[in-house]
C-alpha cells in the first residue's frame, strides 16, 4: 500500500511539472521541441523578440587568435496571454523551442 501511495505522489508531481511548462494558444499549446514557424502559426506574433549570446565556455586559441568565450545564440520571444495570466518567455536555440520561463502576471 505504501509503494502505491509513493508511486501516485511521484506521478502526480511529474504530471504537474509537464502542465506547468506550457503556453496556451487558442485551442492548442506551444510545446518544447517545436520550431519557430510552428509556434508563430499557433500563437501569432510575440509581443517582443530579443536575442543574445549565452556563454557556454572558453573556445581554445587558434593560430593568430587568442582564446575567446564560446556562446550559444538564444532567441527569446515574449508572449502576454492576457489579464491575470503569466507573461511567458519562450527560448529558441537553432530555431527550436528549448525552454519556457514565466514572468509576473499581467
Amino acid at each position: 500500500m505504501l509503494k502505491l501511495s509513493i508511486l501516485a505522489c511521484v506521478l502526480l508531481s511529474w504530471g504537474g511539472q509537464a502542465a506547468a511548462q506550457s503556453l496556451r494558444c487558442g485551442r492548442d499549446f506551444a510545446q518544447v521541441g517545436e520550431t519557430k514557424f510552428v509556434i508563430e502559426s499557433k500563437c501569432g506574433a510575440p509581443a517582443a523578440k530579443d536575442s543574445f549570446c549565452k556563454p557556454i565556455g572558453i573556445a581554445p586559441s587558434t593560430v593568430g587568435r587568442p582564446p575567446h568565450v564560446a556562446c550559444d545564440m538564444v532567441e527569446e520571444w515574449t508572449y502576454k496571454p492576457g489579464i491575470g495570466q503569466f507573461i511567458t518567455i519562450l527560448q529558441f536555440r537553432e530555431g527550436e523551442l528549448r525552454e519556457m520561463k514565466y514572468g509576473p502576471r499581467q
